[in-house]
Order: C-alpha cells, then sequence, then structure tokens
C-alpha cells in the first residue's frame, strides 16, 4: 500500500527539481514590482562604464565592475549605471565558433559552461548588493545559466537590490548553428517599469534589426539601453550611424555601453557624449511622459499586416 504514495512523493520531488532547473530562479527577481505604480521621476542621471574585461575571470572583472560602478555612482552622482553586454565572464560564448576538432570544441564548451551564472549566482546577488549599497538602478550583463540552457542575459536591477527586468539576447551574428547547441536565443521583448518611466533592454546584434526597438516603442519605452561586446566605430561609421538612427526613429534616447565604446544618443538621434574603454560617461535624461505623446501618431499600422503574410527567400 506504500508504494504509490512513494511514488507520489517522488513524483512530487522530480517535478520540484525540473522546475528549479528549467525557471528563472531568484528570490529578489521582482519583475512586476513598479508595475501599478506611477512614475514619479522625469529626469533621471545614466552612467554608461566602458569597462574591459578578461575572458573566463569573473573575479576580476567583478572587482573592475564594482570600481567603475562605485565611481559613477558616488563621484558622477549617476543614478542608473549601464555596463557592457557579458561583463562578468568576458563574452566567452563566442570561443567555440571557429574550433573545427570536435573534441576541442567540446572541451570548451564545457568550460564555457562553468562560468555561466545562475540568476541566483554569487556574482548576481554582489550586483544587487551593490545596487542596493548604492542606491542605484544596475544594467548588468552576463551569461546565465538556465538549467540545460545559456543565456545571454541582462538584468536591471533597482535600488533596493531587486532584479526588476531580465531581457535574453534575440539574434545571434553567427546564426543559430555554429554556437553551442545550449546557447539559446530569447523570445520576448520586454519593457520595464520604474519610477523614471518605461525602459527596454536589447543587447549587442540586437540592435541590427529594427522591430526588436519598434516593438519597446510602440510597448511604451521610454529609454533604451543597449549593453554590447563587439562591433563600435568612430563618430562617422555605420554602428554610430544606425544607433543615431534607432534612437532618432523610435524617438527615444539610446545608451550603447561596449567594452570599448559608450554612445549616448538622445532621441532626436543627436550624440551626447562619446566615451573610450575604461571611461564613464553621463547624461542626464529627461523622462516627462509628454516627450512620447503622440509620436507615432502619422504610423498606418492597418497598411503593414503585408510584413506578416511575406514569406521571403532571403537568408
Amino acid at each position: 500500500m506504500n508504494k504509490p504514495k512513494n511514488g507520489f512523493f517522488l513524483f512530487l520531488f522530480l517535478s520540484f527539481i525540473i522546475l528549479k532547473l528549467t525557471h528563472v530562479n531568484a528570490q529578489n527577481y521582482v519583475p512586476d514590482k513598479y508595475s501599478d505604480k506611477n512614475q514619479t521621476l522625469t529626469t533621471v542621471r545614466i552612467a554608461s562604464a566602458a569597462i574591459l574585461p578578461d575572458k573566463w575571470e569573473k573575479e576580476i572583472n567583478w572587482t573592475r565592475t564594482e570600481v567603475m560602478v562605485r565611481k559613477a555612482a558616488s563621484e558622477g552622482g549617476a543614478q542608473v549605471v549601464i555596463t557592457p553586454e557579458c561583463i562578468l565572464d568576458g563574452y566567452v560564448i563566442e570561443l567555440s565558433n571557429n574550433i573545427k576538432d570536435k573534441t576541442e570544441k567540446n572541451r570548451v564548451i564545457e568550460k564555457i559552461k562553468t562560468v555561466a551564472e545562475p540568476l541566483n549566482g554569487h556574482y548576481v546577488q554582489k550586483a544587487c548588493d551593490l545596487a542596493d549599497e548604492l542606491n542605484i538602478f544596475f544594467i548588468f550583463g552576463f551569461l546565465e545559466s538556465l538549467g540545460s540552457k545559456l543565456c545571454n542575459t541582462a538584468i536591471l536591477i533597482d535600488p533596493e537590490g531587486d532584479i526588476i527586468g531580465r531581457y535574453t539576447k534575440t539574434h545571434f551574428a553567427e546564426g543559430y548553428t555554429i554556437k553551442p547547441e545550449a546557447y539559446t536565443p530569447g523570445n520576448e521583448y520586454p519593457v520595464f517599469n520604474t519610477p523614471f518611466g518605461k525602459n527596454g533592454i536589447i543587447i549587442c546584434y540586437d540592435r541590427q534589426s529594427p522591430e526588436p526597438e519598434r516593438i519597446m516603442a510602440l510597448k511604451g519605452a521610454q529609454i533604451l539601453f543597449v549593453p554590447a561586446y563587439g562591433s563600435c566605430t568612430d563618430d562617422d561609421g555605420w554602428n554610430t550611424a544606425l544607433m543615431r538612427t534607432r534612437a532618432y526613429e523610435n524617438r527615444f534616447p539610446v545608451i550603447f555601453c561596449n567594452p570599448f565604446q559608450s554612445l549616448v544618443i538622445d532621441q532626436g538621434g543627436s550624440i551626447k557624449a562619446i566615451g573610450n574603454a575604461g571611461e564613464i560617461v553621463y547624461f542626464e535624461v529627461g523622462t516627462a511622459p509628454r516627450n512620447n505623446e503622440e509620436i507615432f501618431r502619422n504610423r498606418r499600422a492597418e497598411t503593414y499586416q503585408e510584413i506578416f503574410d511575406l514569406k521571403s527567400d532571403i537568408k
């Protein structure tokens, strides 16, 4: 008579383990924290910290990040600090791409998995504690371990140390087969409510498609944050032009943060600041709701259905 009962408890236990392995897990993950609260700030001081990481060296990279973030908050008066894509691990996910030898490739992939960080991991907690201590909003990027999956993640932490936003990179520059099998793109474009308005986050290559940014703009995003690792250019280069275009066409400021460069662009597409590796740049952003009123009033969405019906042969 005990067997069915024992089997039932075994089923519950295994179900719990599976849920723990496949779902976001962090005690301070509170994505709806500000969803029912009105915007209370109409200006916010943002810092972009161009931190140059070392690959694999999580402790070294965290120390560099903490120093720069403290400086941005304490000396620069930043209320929001953004750091580059995968700043914690140094963007190691790319290292297996071009390895031809299968044994060596698998060895590198297994090493990559060892530096991935769960959402309730040691360094994520450090990031939450730092935001709490400095009373800032903090955008922090890392290779996330999510059960059997690896995700390129950026989180938004609030001044109380709660994770109020999580975005997973949706587009990979190299395509979706060259990367490790476990490396998984995201499928959603959330916007995150804060006291200074709604915000969107995209990661690096996501910026090269116009759709993610427009979706977030239509959801009400008032600022777009772009943590990145590769592909920055000078004042006249393609990336600078692209970031200016994304700001102008969606009428929100764009904050691009790369280890080698920061770009701060206002909602009209004008460059407000450029920073190099190791530098912090600041921008006072106005987020009054009136700034975003009727910005898309001349769109004719009813004429856009064709984009959903087209089956392009272009790859």
